[in-house]
């Protein structure tokens, strides 16, 4: 029956390979989060256009207030 030895140069390159496998695994998971938290948004819009927006809204609002004060 042969014994195998581990010699001392195996055990430290053993553990060297497997310290980079977990800084690559946390490494990745870090930047699968970033991404996440950073998704891209929408541009916002200008005042112009939100200021547009509202005046179209309220016109069709007092449209449908004359509409209904005629039926009365």
């Amino acid at each position: 029956m042969r014994q195998t030895m581990f010699h001392l140069g195996d055990i430290i390159s053993t553990t060297v390979l497997f310290v980079i496998f977990l800084a690559i695994f946390f490494v990745m998971i870090h930047t699968i989060k970033r991404m996440k938290s950073t998704a891209p948004s929408p541009p916002q819009e200008t005042l112009q256009q939100q200021v547009e927006n509202l005046t179209v809204r309220v016109t069709i609002l007092e449209q449908q207030l004359e509409n209904l004060s005629e039926r009365r």
